[in-house]
């Protein structure tokens, strides 16, 4: 990909990583239905990721681990306060709302990011831009729209803190991390993530022995496609887009959910659904299109 073009290939890098996003469902309903809680996926995912990363930086790229001392502060920030932060605020969310009404509060992350970007960066969102957000957003509530139910109104608080949380870890992240090697800095934004979850959930590591198979594969999924590839992806995409790009562009994520949905786990999807993924797929081709078209 060295030869394509930078911006071609940010929307290439984030495409790819929206959906690894998108299969967290996939996963994380194996990792549930396996016994597994909320802090032992999100521990163990992790964890996991970060072992493997080391591992394997190590072996084949050891200078690849060095980043200079604030580099290094500001991945641990962007994985205790980013990643660790928004993951547990998201969970919490699930565990007091239904799903289908918590995801379409977290994706309301790029309506936060555009509307920070505008407000306290150079980064000015477009009249274009604005309605393909808007066209976007309607299209995600009829692709999730569904079984809508409050068991704790914190829970909403929680719903939009995860949101407005990974905004501002976008922001951060496109803004701090130009000029690092993305492997290199997802290696300690993972690691300090790992380091954060594990201390606040409290999670068992001597049971890691005794998960099933099931349960193995699902952390292993989880580590390796949801969490290693895609984040190393999001943030190769920063360098090379802006952090309102990357936004609109990640939801591509939920579109994978819903057809992994459709084809792993049968659920069937309604004609409004399929009507809410093509209005999100033309708001993102309309777009990248003008973007290209402008810059050219």
């Amino acid at each position: 990909m060295k030869n394509i073009n930078p911006r071609l290939r940010g929307t290439i890098e984030i495409s790819l990583a929206s959906v690894g996003f998108g299969f967290l469902g996939v996963f994380g309903k194996w990792g549930f239905d396996s016994g597994l809680s909320v802090g032992e996926v999100l521990s163990y995912r992790f964890t996991l990721a970060a072992v493997l990363m080391w591992i394997g930086l190590l072996l084949f790229r050891p200078s690849w681990v060095r980043l200079n001392l604030r580099q290094t502060v500001i991945a641990a920030l962007l994985g205790i306060f980013g990643y660790a932060f928004f993951s547990t605020l998201y969970f919490t969310a699930v565990q007091g709302l239904s799903v289908t009404l918590a995801a379409l509060l977290l994706y309301t992350y790029p309506f936060w990011v555009n509307i920070f970007s505008h407000f306290f960066t150079e980064d000015k969102i477009s009249r274009r831009e604005a309605l393909c957000l808007l066209a976007a957003s309607g299209g995600l509530v009829l692709l999730l729209w569904g079984h809508i139910e409050v068991k704790n109104i914190w829970a909403i608080g929680a719903g939009l803190a995860s949101a407005i949380s990974y905004a501002i870890y976008v922001l951060l992240s496109g803004r701090l991390q130009k000029n690092v090697r993305p492997i290199s800095s997802s290696l300690y934004v993972i690691t300090f993530g790992a380091l954060a979850l594990s201390l606040f959930h409290h999670p068992h590591f001597s049971a890691i022995q005794n998960l099933s198979n099931i349960q193995a594969s699902s952390i292993l999924g989880l580590a390796l496609v949801c969490t290693i590839i895609p984040l190393t992806f999001e943030l190769a995409a920063l360098q090379k887009l802006k952090s309102t790009e990357v936004a609109l562009l990640m939801m591509i994520e939920p579109i994978t959910a819903a057809i992994m949905g459709a084809v792993i786990f049968k659920e069937s999807l309604s004609p409004i659904q399929i009507l809410g993924a093509l209005v999100i797929g033309a708001a993102l081709v309309i777009n990248t299109t003008s973007l290209k078209t402008r810059q050219s």
